[in-house]
Formats: C-alpha cells, structure tokens, sequence
C-alpha cells in the first residue's frame, strides 16, 4: 500500500499564560498507509488529540516533519468529533452538506448516497432534537464522509453512547471505512474499540507523549462483534492493555507494621 502520511520525530509544546512551555508529544514517528485505519490509545493528556490537530495542517510540529504522499492530490480531511457537534437549526441534509459548502463543492449527488450508507433514508429533513442518540452519531459520520476524504479523523467518536448502541455503531462504521476503502484515524480511549476498527494500534505513554508500542491487528477486514472472542482480538488487546498498566502511576500502598 502507498504512504498517504507520516510524521517522522515529531515534537509539539505549548506556551502558557503563566511563561511556562508544556510538551504535548515527543519523538513521534509512524507511518499511515492508504486504505489503513490506525488507532491511537494512551492515558488522558497525553497528547492524542494533538497529534489529530498536526494531522489537520492547522497546527505545525514544533519539531519533526509531517509528510504527504506526493499522488494523493488535495489533500481533504474529514472529522468526526467526541460529540454529534451537529447545528441544531440544520435537518439532517443540511448538516451533512456542511462540508460541502465550505469546500466550494456543488456536487451534492453524494449526500443522498452517505444517508443510505449510514441507514438514514427517510429522516433527510429531520432536526437533531428529533433524532436518538445514536442517528445523531450517525449524521456525524455521513458528514465525516459526504466529501469523499483524503483521510478521515475521528476522536472518540462514540463518547458517551450505551454499550449496545456503541456496538451497532461500531459494525456500522467499520462496514463503511471497509466498503469505501477509507483511510482513517481513530483517538480513543476504548481498547477493544481501537482493535475492532484498526489494522494498527499505537500505544501512547503519558506526557509528554510517545509511542511506546505499535500492535498491528490482524484481524479480517471486515468485522462484526463475534470477531471479540477470536484469539487474536483477545491477544492484541490484552497486550495494548498490559502496555497501558506500564503507564499508570503506582499508588502507594499501605504496609502494615510486622511484628
């Protein structure tokens, strides 16, 4: 598969109010392939989201090289956010044309298709308030896609959903990254989430962050939720797991006295 992206030693801090300057990440390398869906996991703060922002163009690296493949063109990114994020005065059409508009593009022939796609034929002048939880989460992803992205970036995207829905939509948007050859990537907190959608996971370690671990998933692409008791899924998420145990401070402990 082509390189699409990588970043090569990067580095990113902040400068503070207060004069101080905070390292988000450091030495960050990792190479992102077309068609592949890379997750990144790590304990909170330590920079996951960042990298998304330098994967956007909107922020520079402090340090380091971000590169794009030389064929992929424009290159378009699609986000899907930790909530819906949905304009409360828009119906469902409306919402998902957003990144058209602000694009400049037309077209809007691929709005009717990403509805289907994502099993909301019917609510097309729908509002939000009118919508579960869920078929909000689903208008965030047909807008993630409606533009037909260079890459789609989706930082947890299913914050805050029940466990049940949470699955549905798992099925639902691996079938879609699989079925429209999407490269993607995934921030989460969710470890067996990032092994059902990804081909690759890397592990981050608290901040400033770093990859600690790469797990690549060798799972078949195209998955439904029996796939969790497959001896491979079970092993690559024990093993980002017991990763993460390594990045948790230890709590001091109580010893009683020996007498």
């Amino acid at each position: 598969m082509q390189s699409l992206f990588s970043m090569q030693h990067v580095s990113k801090s902040y400068d503070t109010i207060t004069g101080e300057t905070i390292e988000a990440v450091r030495d960050v390398s990792f190479e992102l392939k077309e068609g592949e869906v890379l997750s990144i996991v790590g304990p909170s703060g330590c920079g996951k989201s960042t990298l998304l922002r330098l994967m956007t163009g909107l922020e520079p690296p402090t340090k380091g090289k971000i590169e794009r493949g030389e064929k992929t063109g424009k290159f378009l990114v699609g986000f899907i956010f930790q909530d819906s994020s949905l304009a409360r005065w828009r119906t469902v059409y409306q919402n998902i044309r957003l990144p058209l508009e602000v694009l400049g593009i037309k077209d809007e022939s691929n709005i009717k298709k990403v509805i289907e796609l994502v099993g909301l034929t019917g609510f097309e002048k729908a509002y939000p308030s009118e919508l579960s939880g869920g078929m909000q989460r689903r208008v965030a992803i047909a807008r993630g896609l409606v533009h037909q992205p260079t890459v789609l970036l989706m930082d947890e995207p299913f914050s805050g959903v029940d466990e049940i829905t949470k699955e549905v939509l798992q099925t639902d948007l691996n079938y879609l990254i699989r079925t429209l050859a999407v490269t993607a990537v995934l921030v989460t907190h969710d470890i067996e989430e990032a092994v059902f959608l990804s081909d690759q996971v890397l592990v981050m370690s608290n901040r400033p962050g770093t990859i600690i671990q790469e797990v690549p998933v060798t799972l078949p692409k195209m998955r439904d939720q029996r796939v969790r008791t497959h001896q491979d899924f079970i092993n690559c998420s024990a093993l980002i797991r017991e990763k993460l145990q390594l990045t948790r401070p230890r709590a001091g402990l109580h010893q009683p006295n020996q007498t």
